[in-house]
């Protein structure tokens, strides 16, 4: 399957205060009600130094966001529960504090449509899952 990555819509990423090498790790929040690949991707990118957050669904997300403040991505699903992905990302642009924050957009579909639909709303990139995990790497250093 190949990977779409559009963009760029970036804004100055939120850092945590632990280091990898020489960045800065960012703060992630994934919004997925799947909760294996919620394990493994937290996993995959503590273990590359970055902060990670979870949330099952959309109202979950927008609640943690409104406790822990600034994160520096989102990785969301395109069919999260409460609102979809395309809902979700609609929902942080019309607050002023999230209207530049990257959403790397996530389906288990490659269909080119839904790539170009989670764009309009706002997201900065959409991957097919199941994941290439270097690429969402390189897309999270591309945020920073």
């Amino acid at each position: 399957m190949q990977q779409i990555a559009l963009g760029p819509r970036v804004g100055r990423a939120g850092r945590a205060s632990s280091m990898v090498g020489c960045r800065p790790a960012v703060k992630i929040l994934i919004v997925d009600e799947d909760r294996l690949l919620n394990r493994l991707l937290s996993r995959f990118l503590t273990r590359n130094g970055h902060e990670v957050h979870l949330a099952g669904d959309a109202n979950q997300a927008l609640n943690l966001l409104e406790r822990v403040g600034d994160m520096g991505l989102i990785v969301a699903d395109m069919q999260i529960p409460d609102l979809d992905g395309v809902g979700f990302v609609e929902a942080l642009r019309r607050d002023p504090r999230r209207k530049d924050l990257p959403v790397v957009m996530i389906s288990a579909s490659a269909d080119e449509q839904k790539a170009e639909r989670s764009m309009r709303s706002g997201a900065a990139f959409f991957l097919p899952k199941p994941l290439d995990y270097n690429r969402l790497l390189s897309l999270i250093r591309f945020a920073e």
